[in-house]
């Protein structure tokens, strides 16, 4: 009992400098995404979220670049030409042969009667969060040296998700229009895509996780995973297809959950799409509609090229949400990060950061300066000694 009260203690002393501070900063991204960003609202919010989310960039030092696009809305049945706005930010990697780019995204737009902070504002403040650790972790002051090229892009206009639309969304005119040219053609250069697509609803309970029919051809090994569990909604997915570079970037962001599972309330279950297997349109429904789609159907001269993308979601409306979570409109970012939901955020957002240092940056020799600021290589000292502080128990994260 001493012993488990002196761990409970220690996880408190270091989650209590280290958790907060994430916890802190995710709220504020949050506290900026609580309406809902959709054209048909009139008022200037997906605006206002634009100019937040470029800001944010700015300041984290990543070379900021405004993406404009043209697609079709249909609104009252009538289809309408709107502008769009892919707010992208680089970080450059050695520039040497070797350099090879990531691309972190979510979209920053919300579907109407949508919740604004489940679609997609957590996506979108982990994806901030993941991308000033990195930052400070490779600055001049931090602890690693960028080897590869890091880029994280907040889409606009996700057409999939309003219904009735003709045009492309956001993520496809990114992929075609900009990161295509970026990468001069050669898709050897793009080690891999994350999306980031609602990530923030967890349930502990028997049944709580709905599965289509026909899910359990498809994903057969997820299938034995989630039902052996009880079907508990208590897992993120990675759906990927069936490529060594899509496994092996699941391995690499699942082998950080699996570190941050000491607070077991958080696991990667991984959905392989296999060449060849049988899907009908309700399992497709799962995953047809967010930002990953572009890459895995992309044909740029008439010939597939897919492209290493994971999708990482709750499964959103699939999921059960828990009653003492449903946070109704006007929900306040404060409201909304529930204990369940700070410490999963925390640990998805510690886990990527993770992944991307492992991926695209080397540590340093010298091991950085040891400064105890909040800025350089003291956030991914941080990030690592929750990784390796001590178990926590479920009812610990429990409201």
């Amino acid at each position: 009992m001493a012993g488990r009260l002196e761990a409970l203690w220690f996880l408190a002393l270091v989650c209590g400098v280290v958790v907060s501070q994430d916890v802190s900063q995710l709220e504020t991204h949050l506290s900026h995404l609580t309406q809902v960003r959709h054209p048909g609202v009139p008022h200037n919010t997906r605006e206002a979220a634009r100019s937040y989310i470029m800001d944010q960039m700015s300041q984290y030092g990543l070379t900021l670049h405004h993406h404009t696009f043209n697609t079709t809305i249909v609104t009252n049945s009538i289809p309408q030409t709107i502008q769009g706005q892919n707010i992208i930010g680089i970080s450059e990697g050695s520039g040497g042969a070797d350099d090879t780019l990531i691309v972190v995204g979510a979209d920053y737009d919300t579907g109407l009667g949508r919740h604004p902070l489940e679609d997609n504002g957590a996506g979108v403040a982990v994806m901030l969060e993941a991308a000033r650790n990195y930052m400070d972790a490779i600055d001049p002051t931090g602890d690693f040296t960028a080897k590869g090229t890091m880029i994280f892009v907040a889409f606009d206009l996700n057409t999939r998700e309003y219904g009735g639309s003709a045009g492309q969304p956001g993520s496809y005119h990114f992929l075609h229009r900009w990161l295509w040219p970026y990468l001069n053609q050669d898709s050897s250069k793009l080690k891999g895509v994350f999306i980031l697509d609602s990530i923030s609803r967890f349930n502990h309970e028997a049944r709580s996780q709905y599965l289509p029919p026909g899910f359990e051809e498809t994903f057969p090994e997820a299938y034995e995973h989630i039902s052996g569990e009880e079907m508990k909604g208590n897992f993120l997915a990675a759906f990927t297809r069936n490529s060594t570079t899509s496994h092996h970037l699941v391995e690499a962001l699942n082998s950080n959950y699996l570190k941050e599972r000491k607070a077991r309330l958080v696991r990667l279950e991984e959905l392989i799409l296999r060449n060849g297997a049988r899907i009908n349109t309700d399992v497709l429904s799962m995953f047809n509609h967010q930002a990953h789609l572009p890459f895995w159907t992309f044909n740029p001269t008439g010939k597939p090229t897919p492209l290493p993308a994971i999708l990482i979601t709750d499964t959103d409306v699939y999921r059960k949400p828990i009653d003492s979570e449903v946070c109704t409109d006007p929900c306040s970012a404060d409201k909304f990060l529930t204990r369940r939901r700070r410490v999963a955020m925390t640990i998805s957002t510690s886990a990527l950061t993770h992944t991307l240092l492992n991926l695209q940056a080397s540590r340093r020799s010298h091991g950085g300066t040891g400064n105890t600021g909040s800025s350089g290589g003291d956030t991914a000292l941080k990030l690592y000694s929750i990784a390796s502080s001590p178990y926590v128990p479920d009812e610990a994260a429990q409201d």
